[in-house]
């Protein structure tokens, strides 16, 4: 079955490539690139879920890398909660 956001039982969140639309870490050189394959994020390492300075719906993560989605709000935060209550479920 294909999936936009999908949440597993581990406190996972999977989002398919083409929908995210930037993942980076203001103000460092490193970044981080997603080839093809889905984006993998643990639920426990989200610091919290806003919007960024563009508009986009994004993770900021404790780490401090931000993973921006084209997706609608309730989506990333029904994902959100769904993982950190380990539901498996497709969200979109």
């Amino acid at each position: 079955m294909s999936y936009v956001i999908k949440t597993t039982s581990d406190g996972l969140i999977y989002i398919k490539a083409s929908f995210v639309t930037n993942v980076k870490k203001p103000n460092a050189l490193e970044g981080a690139k997603v080839l093809g394959k889905p984006l993998v994020i643990n639920a426990n390492h989200i610091g919290f879920l806003s919007f960024n300075v563009e508009g986009h719906v994004t993770y900021f993560m404790a780490s401090g890398f931000e993973i921006s989605m084209n997706v609608l709000y309730e989506e990333a935060e029904e994902a959100f909660n769904c993982a950190k209550g380990n539901i498996e479920k497709i969200v979109r």
